[in-house]
């Protein structure tokens, strides 16, 4: 008697749904419909206990966005990447977590400032790193972005700290944003 032996694996599985179009039309069909769907329940547009109605909606906007590849497309790229953001983000807390014990009160101060540039640059390389090689870390089409986009962003923020934020006050106590920084990590210890 010969026993028939299939071999299952995960992997195969995966590439059946991709080839059924579970990826392409269910997955993005149902983020969008509970998304729009949360949304009217929240903000109640269509009127109180109108749930119905509701769902009724939050159909229709998610099988129109299905009918537009481009756009499924766009989400199919975005959300894994940025789940790799969170997962960056979750890892990093939990190293912080760990080496600063129970009595930790967060960063502050010009500490917070330089952990925000170094978590924009974190995010912007999980973004822009190629997961096959890692190496290519940005394109000549990624930079030109970020420099159309970067930028006009940095100049706006810096005016907007320059004209929002106080005149520093000399005094014979004035430091440097290094010393300062110094301090902060310190006093973080």
């Amino acid at each position: 008697m010969v026993l028939l032996q299939a071999a299952f694996s995960f992997q195969d599985a995966i590439n059946y749904l991709v080839d059924i179009g579970v990826y392409d039309v269910f997955l993005p069909f149902l983020l969008v419909f509970a998304i729009i769907f949360a949304i009217l329940e929240k903000t109640k547009i269509l009127g109180k206990d109108k749930s119905n109605i509701n769902a009724i909606v939050a159909v229709v906007v998610g099988l129109l966005l299905v009918v537009q590849q481009g756009i499924v497309q766009i989400i199919n790229a975005f959300l894994p990447r940025v789940s790799l953001i969170i997962v960056v983000i979750l890892m990093g807390l939990l190293i912080i977590a760990m080496i600063a014990g129970k009595e930790y009160k967060g960063i502050q101060g010009t500490t917070l400032g330089v952990a925000m540039i170094l978590v924009i640059i974190a995010i912007i390389f999980a973004l822009t790193a190629s997961p096959s090689t890692g190496a290519n870390w940005l394109t000549s089409s990624d930079r030109e972005t970020l420099l159309r986009i970067g930028i006009p962003l940095l100049i706006f923020i810096g005016v907007i700290w320059f004209v929002v934020s106080k005149p520093p006050q000399r005094s014979p106590q004035h430091k440097n944003i290094f010393k300062k920084l110094a301090e902060d990590l310190r006093e973080e210890d």
